[in-house]
């Protein structure tokens, strides 16, 4: 990408009259000179269009008849640190065969473009390491200048879907708070988010993936995601060659969120002494007990002293997040988590029965983990790349922009 036309390693001699030309580096115009105009801070390149031909778009014939000029100025990459704008007369012509009049066209120009490619091109890459309206301002331009030039050249940017071996299914609130959800798509191998779905239903994804074809479609060896059944009830339907992993974190977020709520139910019947010694437990209880630090890990072993029953749920927690940490293989996992499911029907625990029923109920996608591990966690980093990226643009009225936005910025390149 150009970030300005003069290039330091040409050399231009005063009397050469093809110099200028060389050195704006548009083939299609000729330089007939040069202007700087100081209230604008600009400088204007005067040409004019190297062929005195033009082919019709109708019949595909030269045409040399020209009836009509028009000027046109339009903003190119700078000059020496100043803005620079091409000035020349766009021809219309009319054809010698079909005797239809038509307009010629430049390749270095968009169609109706105020810009030259090339320089639409540099905003485009500006815009995807800062705001919009960050560069318009830079730039001198208009905000839906920019805008547009940017939408344009993003829906260029988004690649056709190449076969995807992993792919990770997640989902993100547009608005927090309101259940506005969409489904984001992501190939976990590159990093990057191919597809963005306006809702995260079942039949949203099948319409997705129906439109794959079948060679993407058998590509699909490995599916990560939460255990969220829509997804399942959809990979299952189009995808069945495809391995679906429940992802650990969430299922460790599903046993943490057990733990909360008895410790709720269990502080709340508990009387003043022991509500006190619980309080400010919440966070050391659902924490990795190997991270706490040693303040932290006091105040934990005096909460649980005060509620045996807390105890033992903390000590199923850990064991249950140590056998995902130490089991080898699938086989040996199998073994031990049906074991430790086992000791909680035992211990009478009724506030792990919701987690055991989740358990039973995604118990070869959990399994799954166990042969290659792969998780969501990716998924995760991206998403919380597309919370900053939302946040930066402080929301987006168009969800057509905000998936473009995703597939440029989180596109794998970096």
């Amino acid at each position: 990408m150009l970030d300005s036309i003069p290039n330091a390693s040409w050399f231009v001699k005063a009397e050469d009259p093809q110099a200028l030309t060389r050195l704006l580096g548009l083939s299609e115009f000729v330089v007939s000179g040069i202007e700087y105009d100081e209230r604008l801070d600009c400088v204007i390149v005067l040409c004019q269009p190297v062929w005195d031909v033009a082919l019709c778009p109708n019949c595909q014939q030269l045409s040399t008849h020209v009836h009509q000029y028009h000027r046109r100025v339009v903003r190119d990459l700078a000059w020496v640190g100043h803005p620079c704008a091409l000035e020349f007369s766009v021809r219309r012509f009319k054809c010698d065969h079909c005797r239809r009049p038509f307009t010629e066209v430049l390749e270095a120009l968009s169609p109706h473009g105020r810009c030259t490619r090339r320089y639409e091109q540099q905003l485009f890459e500006r815009c995807r390491d800062t705001t919009i309206q960050a560069v318009s301002r830079q730039e001198r331009l208009g905000y839906k200048m920019v805008e547009g030039i940017y939408y344009r050249w993003a829906e260029r940017h988004v690649a056709v879907a190449r076969p995807v071996r992993r792919l990770g299914l997640d989902e993100i609130a547009l608005k927090k708070g309101h259940a506005d959800f969409v489904l984001i798509l992501s190939d976990l191998e590159r990093s990057q988010i191919i597809a963005v779905l306006p809702e995260r239903t079942k039949e949203a994804l099948e319409a997705y993936l129906d439109s794959w074809d079948a060679v993407q479609r058998t590509a699909i060896e490995e599916v990560a995601m939460d255990l969220w059944l829509p997804y399942r009830l959809a990979v299952e339907a189009k995808l069945p060659s495809a391995r679906i992993n429940g992802d650990r974190f969430h299922v460790m977020k599903n046993l943490n969120a057990c733990v909360t709520t008895a410790r709720r139910t269990l502080q709340r019947q508990a009387d003043a002494p022991t509500k006190q010694q619980l309080k400010g437990s919440r966070w050391l209880l659902v924490k990795n007990q190997d991270n706490l630090t040693d303040a932290e890990r006091c105040q934990l072993e005096q909460a649980l002293r005060a509620s045996p029953t807390l105890a033992q749920l903390h000590q199923l927690k850990e064991q249950f997040r140590a056998i995902f940490e130490t089991a080898p293989d699938r086989t040996t996992a199998a073994s031990e988590l049906q074991a430790w499911m086992t000791t909680v029907e035992s211990s009478g625990l009724k506030h792990m029965s919701a987690f055991l029923t989740t358990l039973r109920n995604w118990w070869d996608p959990i399994l799954n983990y166990f042969n290659e591990h792969i998780t969501s966690r990716l998924v995760e980093g991206l998403n919380n790349k597309v919370k900053l990226i939302k946040r930066r643009a402080y929301g987006f009225r168009s969800f057509e922009h905000f998936r473009l936005r995703l597939l440029v910025e989180c596109d794998g390149a970096c």
